[in-house]
């Protein structure tokens, strides 16, 4: 915007001027010849103003030398008229003349010419011979590309400052800032433009008036820019004393490039030179015609920049800045209250810009916010930030500093403007100067400034939070990045990399495909995981592991069909592998609470990269672990004796839990504040792992998902099973020991296929004395289990993958009664279906389950979800309320997403807020072993009356959920059943 802009700061002297010309101007003799000018008054001052226009400090730079360093002007006869406006350098002169008309403005626009190296000179009238006034060299913006002494009066600033101002020119876009990057074109044509007048100025300047050795330099935008470089520059030493940079600074990286090459061969293949050689195309370039330079000026893809070219940029900006190799001259830098780039930041990763994002807008909808966000995030990038780094580096240089930001907009700029607009880049450049100034403190070491309005306030640590935030935050991401972050575990060195969060400034760090157990192949077939083993130098961990054996075609489909995105790898056996995320730079002695996830999958299909623990991580400060575990056969099949006792996935479980135990503390994370959670099978998974004396002391708290052990399809006698796939397979079934050892050596790719047929062939966890000692029934009736706080709980619309199958048509029928009465609706049949389906499964064995651990003395908290995702609820029938898993995507903030699990739909604001529930419920579960905290509806603990939290886009307490169908099911079915036995054995 400030470019084009440009004209308008015409105004500095439009607003404020009125001409009176005499006949006879001034003369003043200077090094190459005699100039006559021509007087000028400011409105409100009596001082009359020499203003001298055109004044050449270069030979024109055409010709033989077009791209080549400016050659010293030559000296001229006679007394040369100054009263006429100089050809502007080559640039889009309709650009300027459209501008003006659309500001109202009247400003001259001369015409644009190669020859165009000149000075407008403005200085007090009659200055004495000894006059020794302080000078002002002003550089004009316009991103390298647009500009001109013509478009700013300096008489107005030299007539209420008793200053001499000079406005000088240099050549723009290709004729400027061409290079090829070595010796044929090193480019900064345009920076030894203004090189070259600084030294005019030196040999000359007394003859207006001024000191040459009170020199100041200034400018706005790319005029700042070139300020800056000044300051850096060799070839600028001892040219000005002073230095003032408005808007702008050699920081800035959008103006500047490390690779000018590629630039330089487009306008050679454009202009059909010949690309073979740096020579051939500057050669080529160096005879184009003017018509064919303004051809360029209006491509918006081609950007001519500053170079290091060795001789004007010795080295990069950070290099000189950090090793003070600048000169050091009192320093003036500032912004306006609400600047904008003209180029939109682009940092070289997506991961990056989202953490920028966060930072200015975190996750707000409201499109105000948003608008007012990304403004300031460009005005901080591409002018307030690098205004601050190289005031730092000035004064830690030693180097007097003054920093300020302008806070006023003009009435007649502001009628133009819409109303959120504040002073905008450049406003500054329109103001007046007067007496009884407020004073300005220097830049020191709490970055003070002064606010410039209608009323000046000093104020410290100007745009404190995001400075600390790019210079800081940012530089360490990049580098962590880059190189990943490394920890040391008991096992061996991992490699992981850098994640974020929408809405979350907090970078987590993630290791994906971390083993915890030796791949359980070959002899390890159907046996309980060994332990991990060792490994030498750095382990890369920032691939998704391997699933386990499963229906890889059937777990891609069912994510697809949920508008998920997933990126799955493929299945092997060996899969014992763990996906840890855990926010950046956990303290040595940090004690993070520690989050395990058990997937679900009816303990046949599933994995971690199904998953992404990141979201969770970095809005509740947790260290979250997603663990995989064998599936189907090889992690369930079982002959219920000692050849082949099963519960593989459920022991591979236990082996992930004490592998956390050894080493999560290198994560940042507590062992002792393990919280496991999961959902279907997975909540199945941890009501187990609640009844096994196997995971005594691994875990102190527990959430079950709609799942627990209490679910009785999942706990059967496996003989049945295993006979059937040792026929299918050809095996001798004379013994439980030749089916072992025969399906041990079934081929995988076999397996594979068997997975694909029967996708829920029934592989149930069984008895097996070790991992599970007794029936779940006896377990939970003796109180034989882990009495840590629990939170249990359903979907308002569960169904079932695993139907149910009572033992006799008479209870089938009790059953049918109880939910479908007699009616013959179709429509109150399925719904009743449903929801015999989703209590018979689901809802009983929950509240089942909160019942036993209550009796125990376990705080238990109950929850029934009652919100589906608008993303997965578009692709179902009108009559489905909350199914089975909606829950998960608000569990893990899906809302947030980033990284390889996104959501292909959005969600809704109020979503949004869902998951920053769900996961500060989750979270404060995990910290406290109670799910409530600050900000949060209350949720009640399950007692008495059976005490729950409905769980929606709104939060509400309940009692007795389900009661009817529960003291039906667990009371008058039981009876009803026992009647039935006692009659059944009368009559026998």
């Amino acid at each position: 915007m400030g470019a084009l802009n440009l004209l308008l700061y015409s105004v500095f002297a439009v607003i404020v001027i009125i001409s009176a010309t005499i006949n006879d101007g001034p003369i003043v003799e200077t090094k190459y010849g005699a100039l006559k000018g021509e007087y000028l008054k400011a409105k409100g001052k009596d001082t009359v103003i020499y203003s001298y226009l055109g004044v050449p400090f270069a030979k024109p730079p055409v010709g033989p030398l077009r791209l080549s360093a400016p050659q010293p002007a030559e000296q001229w006869k006679g007394i040369r008229d100054a009263t006429k406006q100089p050809y502007m350098c080559v640039q889009d002169r309709d650009l300027s003349v459209n501008l003006t008309e659309h500001f109202s403005m009247t400003v001259e626009i001369p015409d644009v010419s190669e020859d165009c190296l000149y000075l407008n000179i403005y200085t007090p009238a009659k200055p004495s011979e000894d006059a020794r006034l302080p000078v002002m060299a002003w550089i004009h913006g316009g991103g390298f590309t647009l500009g001109s002494a013509s478009t700013f009066d300096g008489h107005a600033l030299a007539a209420y400052q008793n200053v001499v101002v000079v406005l000088l020119q240099y050549r723009l876009g290709l004729l400027g800032f061409f290079s090829t990057g070595d010796e044929h074109a090193p480019g900064n044509y345009g920076l030894l433009d203004q090189v070259a007048a600084l030294q005019w100025v030196q040999e000359n300047i007394h003859s207006f008036g001024g000191d040459p050795g009170l020199v100041t330099i200034f400018g706005e935008s790319a005029g700042a820019v070139s300020v800056s470089y000044h300051i850096l520059s060799p070839l600028s030493a001892g040219l000005f004393q002073h230095a003032i940079a408005e808007s702008g600074t050699a920081a800035i990286d959008a103006l500047f490039t490390t690779s000018p090459l590629s630039v330089a061969q487009a306008v050679a293949n454009v202009s059909g030179c010949d690309t073979s050689s740096t020579k051939q195309i500057v050669d080529c370039v160096k005879q184009l015609s003017k018509e064919d330079l303004l051809t360029f000026v209006k491509r918006v893809d081609l950007t001519f920049r500053v170079t290091q070219d060795g001789q004007f940029l010795p080295k990069p900006v950070n290099e000189l800045l950090q090793n003070k190799k600048f000169n050091n001259v009192p320093f003036m830098t500032g912004i306006s209250n609400d600047e904008a780039g003209y180029v939109i930041l682009n940092p070289s990763d997506q991961w990056l810009y989202e953490i920028i994002l966060n930072e200015y807008m975190g996750t707000t909808n409201n499109r105000t916010k948003i608008r007012d966000g990304f403004r300031e995030m460009l005005g901080d990038f591409m002018f307030n930030i690098p205004a601050r780094i190289v005031a730092k580096h000035h004064k830690d240089f030693g180097a007097p500093v003054y920093m300020y930001e302008f806070q006023h907009t003009f009435n007649e700029l502001q009628k133009m403007r819409p109303s959120f607009t504040g002073a905008d880049h450049g406003d500054e450049i329109l103001s007046p100067n007067g007496p009884g100034l407020t004073p300005w403190p220097e830049f020191g070491a709490e970055a003070e400034y002064l606010g410039i309005g209608l009323e000046q306030k000093p104020g410290n640590n100007l745009k404190g939070k995001h400075y600390a935030f790019v210079t800081q935050t940012l530089p360490r991401l990049r580098h962590e990045k880059k190189d990943g972050p490394v920890v040391q575990t008991k096992y061996g060195a991992l490699k992981g990399e850098c994640v974020t969060a929408i809405g979350k400034n907090r970078v987590v760090y993630s290791y994906l495909g971390v083993p915890f157990a030796k791949p359980p192949v070959g002899p390890l077939r159907f046996t309980a995981p060994q332990p991990a083993e060792e490994w030498k130098g750095v382990r890369d961990a920032t691939k998704q592991p391997y699933m386990c054996i499963q229906n890889r075609d059937a777990t891609v489909e069912l994510f697809s069909s949920l508008s998920i995105s997933v990126e799955f790898p493929e299945v092997s056996e060996d899969c014992l592998y763990l996906n840890i995320y855990t926010p950046a730079k956990p303290d040595k002695d940090a004690k993070l609470p520690v989050m395990v996830w058990i997937h679900g999958g009816g303990l046949s299909i599933g994995s971690a990269s199904g998953y992404d623990g990141s979201v969770l991580s970095a809005y509740q400060n947790v260290v979250v672990v997603l663990i995989q575990y064998r599936l189907g056969l090889f992690g369930f099949f079982s002959t219920g004796d000692e050849h082949a006792p099963g519960n593989y996935g459920l022991l591979d479980q236990v082996a992930a839990l004490q592998w956390v135990q050894e080493n999560i503390h290198s994560f940042g994370g507590d062992p002792g504040s393990v919280t496991i959670f999961g959902e279907s099978a997975g909540g199945s998974s941890v009501s187990f792992l609640l009844l096994s004396p196997l995971s005594t002391g691994l875990f102190h708290r527990a959430i079950a998902e709609s799942g627990t052990a209490v679910m009785k399809p999942l706990v059967e006698n496996p003989l049945p099973a295993a006979q059937q796939l040792a026929n299918m397979s050809g095996c001798d079934i004379s013994s439980t020991q030749k089916i072992a050892e025969c399906v041990k050596r079934w081929p995988t790719e076999d397996v594979i296929e068997l997975s694909k047929e029967r996708l829920f062939l029934r592989f149930v966890v069984t008895v097996d004395k070790a991992f599970l000692p007794k029936p779940v029934e006896e377990l939970l009736q003796a109180q034989e289990f882990h009495k840590v706080p629990l939170i249990t709980g359903v979907t308002n619309d569960e169904f079932g993958w695993l139907l149910p199958r009572p033992h006799t048509q008479y209870i089938n029928e009790l059953v049918l009664e109880e939910y479908l009465g007699s009616s013959e609706d179709p429509i109150q049949i399925r719904d009743a279906f449903t929801e015999m389906m989703g209590d018979l499964v689901f809802t009983i064995p929950a509240l089942t389950l909160a019942r036993a651990h209550k009796a125990a003395g376990a705080p238990v908290y109950l929850y029934e979800f009652q919100h589906p995702p608008s993303i997965i609820q578009v692709n179902r029938p009108s009559f489905v309320r909350t199914d089975h898993g909606d829950e998960l995507p608000f569990v893990f903030g899906l809302c947030f997403g980033n990284a390889h699990v996104k959501a292909t739909a959005s969600f809704s604001t109020e979503e949004k807020e869902l998951c920053r529930t769900m996961m500060a419920y989750w979270g404060n579960f995990a910290r406290t072993g109670t799910p409530n905290g600050a900000g949060r509806s209350p949720w009640p603990e399950f007692g008495a009356e059976a005490e729950y939290l409905g769980i929606g886009l709104e939060q509400k307490p309940g009692k007795n959920l389900k009661a009817e169908h529960y003291i039906f099911m667990t009371e008058t079915l039981p009876e009803l059943v026992a009647a039935a036995q006692q009659k059944e054995h009368a009559e026998l």
